[in-house]
């Protein structure tokens, strides 16, 4: 029995390890090469990881602080309308991200606005599911008797909503900023449709790769990977201390 359920091991083991663990190896290799700590060393390298963390950062509130209204919104509807609304917010998926893009940039070009200002409207326009879908599922979960009580002591609505509704939906809040920063932060398609003036991390990766230089783009991924990895690392640490689930 041990030795076929081990058996049962050796697809996925060998799956992970050819398309995940060596291409991996492979890009850290390249990253230690010279190019790789030349691109390092160069100081646009830290103020293009800057500008990428400080639109991701921006986009991921402003993404928090459209979607909360929104998801308590629908958690709050019947099941008939809920499902509705739900698959009204998945419903962009079914198209490409790129023809998104491009309807997106042809209602913008007319009034001229091309500037980062709409990098990051584009940004939360697209990744606003990934941020509603968790919301939800944290706030429909959300004890109602918790609710009752907090306004049977004297609560008002204001005091409820956050110190009751906002500390009982960290999990969807943790959950979707992690959902929507990650990918934005290594972002590089969307912002170069949009306008291709602001250059971030995930363009000049794209722009290494394309010039042939692997090197440093391998060195600028791994920076990328490690800083994901830290991040889900501390979440991960941050529900299992404050008992998120």
């Amino acid at each position: 029995m041990k030795g076929r359920f081990l058996s049962l091991l050796v697809p996925p083991t060998a799956w992970l390890v050819v398309f995940l663990v060596l291409p991996t190896a492979v890009l850290a290799l390249s990253a230690f090469s010279v190019d790789g700590l030349k691109a390092l060393a160069h100081p646009g390298t830290w103020v293009l990881f800057w500008r990428s963390f400080w639109i991701a950062a921006v986009s991921t509130s402003i993404c928090l602080a459209v979607s909360y209204p929104v998801a308590y919104f629908i958690a709050g509807c019947s099941p008939r309308w809920r499902n509705l609304l739900l698959f009204l917010v998945v419903l962009p998926f079914w198209t490409n991200l790129l023809v998104r893009t491009y309807a997106l940039k042809f209602c913008l070009d007319p009034i001229g606005w091309s500037n980062t200002g709409a990098v990051i409207f584009a940004i939360v326009q697209n990744f606003l599911p990934f941020m509603i879908l968790p919301l939800y599922s944290s706030i429909e979960k959300l004890p109602k008797r918790l609710l009752e009580a907090s306004q049977d002591l004297g609560a008002s609505p204001a005091g409820t909503f956050w110190k009751v509704t906002v500390p009982l939906t960290m999990p969807g809040i943790a959950a979707g900023s992690i959902l929507v920063f990650i990918p934005v932060f290594g972002i590089f398609a969307l912002p170069e449709f949009i306008n291709e003036r602001t250059v971030l991390i995930g363009s000049q990766i794209n722009l290494y790769y394309g010039q042939g230089n692997a090197g440093a783009g391998s060195a600028l991924t791994m920076v990328l990977m490690v800083f994901t990895v830290a991040l889900t690392w501390t979440y991960s640490r941050f529900r299992k201390s404050e008992g998120l689930v």
